[in-house]
C-alpha cells in the first residue's frame, strides 16, 4: 500500500513539474543539446527557451566552448567575449585575462633606461597585450615608445598652474599605471611647480584624456623624508562644483596627503593678500619710493588680528603692527571701521641682534604720516609712509 502511494505521488509530481515548467519537447531538446555540446546548438536552445530552467546550464556549456577556444594572448577575442556576454559565468576569468593583457612586465628602472636621458619620468604600459613605454620629458611631452625605444606617438600635457611665472615642473611622485576607478588603466604621477604648487595626474594614453588636481599655497619646512610641504588649499575642494570621477579621486588623494596642510579660509585670504602685496612692492625694503596698498577681505586673519591688536591712532585712520603667517605687517582701518588696508609687509625678523627689526610705529603730528622705527644691531633708523599719497621716504 505504501509503495503504491509513493509511486503515485512521484508520478503526480513529475506530471505537475512538466506541466508547470518544462514540456517534453523542451526537455528533449535540452538532452539533445547537452549530448553533443556545440555553440550553435546552445544558441538554438536559448533562442527557443530563453527562460528555461535549463538555460543556466546551457549558457555555461556555450560560454565554456567559446572561452576555452580563445588563445591566451588573444586580447581582442577576450574583450569581444566579455562585451558580448556580460553576464557569463566566465566573466570573472575573462576580466582576469584582460587585466593580464594590460599589466606591463617592464619594471620602472627598465622603463627609464629605455626612455633615455631626456626623460624625467617613465613607466611600462601594456595595452591589449602589446608592451609600450610612456616617457615624459621636460617640456611635458608624453611619448609612447615601443620596447626598443622607438617613438610611436606623442602628446603634450598642459602644466596645471595658478602662477603667471611658474618654474619648470619636476616629478615628485613616480609614474605608475593604476586602475583606481575599475577596469580602465590610467597613468598616475605627481609633480611640483616650484615649491608652492603640487599637482597630481590621471591620464588615459589611448584616448589622450587628462585629469589633474592642484594644491597651492605657501611652502613650509619639510619633515624628515618629505620632498615638499605646503600650507594652502585647492580649487578642487570648492563645494557646488561639478567634477569628474577622476578629479574627485585625485581630490581625495590631496586631502589624505600629509605633506599638504589645508588652511582655514581666513589664513588663505591672508596668504593671498601678502603674496599680492609683495608682488606689487618688490623693492619696498630697499629702494622704492612709492607703495601699492592692498585692500583686505574682512574675513581674513589679518583683519581679525587687527581688530584685536593695539592701535596707533591717526587723523582718520588707525594703524596696528603685528606678526602673522611669518610676516610683520602694518594694517590700517578707517575710524568709521569696515575697511582694512595692508600698508606694509616684510618677513619676520629671525635675528634681532643682526638683522633689521621693525620695533614700533607711530603717527607724526599730521596724523597721516606713519613712522616705522627700526633697530639694526646697535643702530636705529626710520621709514616714513604717507597714507594719503602711498609714498615712502627713507
Amino acid at each position: 500500500m505504501n509503495k503504491l502511494f509513493i509511486t503515485a505521488v512521484a508520478v503526480l509530481f513529475i506530471a505537475s513539474f512538466t506541466a508547470a515548467g518544462q514540456t517534453r519537447a523542451e526537455t528533449s531538446l535540452y538532452d539533445k543539446t547537452m549530448k553533443k555540446p556545440a555553440v550553435k546548438a546552445a544558441g538554438k536552445f536559448l533562442k527557443k527557451y530563453p527562460e528555461s530552467v535549463y538555460a543556466p546550464r546551457v549558457i555555461r556549456m556555450r560560454d565554456s566552448l567559446l572561452f576555452y577556444a580563445l588563445k591566451e594572448d588573444d586580447a581582442a577575442g577576450v574583450l569581444a567575449f566579455r562585451d558580448s556576454y556580460p553576464d557569463s559565468p566566465f566573466r570573472e576569468m575573462a576580466e582576469e585575462r584582460i587585466k593580464k593583457h594590460n599589466t606591463s612586465l617592464i619594471c620602472p628602472e627598465d622603463a627609464l633606461r629605455i626612455a633615455g636621458a631626456s626623460s624625467i619620468g617613465a613607466s611600462g604600459w601594456r595595452k591589449d597585450n602589446v608592451e609600450h613605454i610612456l616617457s615624459l620629458d621636460k617640456s611635458f611631452t608624453l611619448s609612447i615608445l615601443n620596447p626598443d625605444g622607438k617613438k610611436e606617438t606623442a602628446f603634450y600635457l598642459p602644466v596645471y598652474t595658478l602662477s603667471d611665472n611658474s618654474p619648470a615642473p619636476r616629478i615628485v611622485l613616480p609614474m605608475e599605471i593604476i586602475s583606481p576607478l575599475g577596469g580602465r588603466n590610467y597613468l598616475h604621477f605627481g609633480y611640483l611647480n616650484g615649491d608652492s604648487e603640487y599637482v597630481e595626474v590621471l591620464y588615459q594614453p589611448e584616448n589622450d584624456v587628462l585629469h589633474q588636481a592642484i594644491f597651492y599655497g605657501k611652502s613650509i619646512p619639510t619633515k624628515e623624508g618629505e620632498a615638499y610641504r605646503i600650507e594652502g588649499d585647492s580649487p578642487e575642494f570648492m563645494e557646488g562644483v561639478e567634477r569628474s570621477a577622476e578629479v574627485v579621486w585625485l581630490s581625495g588623494r590631496l586631502l589624505e596627503n600629509p605633506s599638504l596642510i589645508k588652511l582655514p579660509k581666513a589664513d588663505i585670504l591672508t596668504d593671498e593678500s601678502i603674496r599680492w602685496w609683495l608682488e606689487r612692492n618688490p623693492r619696498a625694503a630697499t629702494s622704492a619710493t612709492k607703495l601699492v596698498f592692498g585692500q583686505l577681505d574682512p574675513e581674513s586673519s589679518i583683519a581679525e588680528a587687527f581688530r584685536k591688536a593695539r592701535k596707533e591712532k591717526g587723523r582718520s585712520r588707525n594703524a596696528a603692527l603685528f606678526d602673522i603667517r611669518g610676516y610683520t605687517v602694518i594694517c590700517t582701518s578707517s575710524k568709521a571701521g569696515g575697511d582694512y588696508v595692508l600698508v606694509w609687509c616684510e618677513p619676520v625678523c629671525r635675528n634681532k641682534n643682526r638683522d633689521r627689526f621693525l620695533n614700533s610705529i607711530y603717527f607724526e603730528g599730521d596724523g597721516t604720516t606713519l613712522d616705522l622705527f627700526y633697530y639694526k644691531g646697535s643702530s636705529t633708523f626710520k621709514l616714513r609712509i604717507s597714507l594719503p599719497s602711498q609714498t615712502l621716504r627713507r
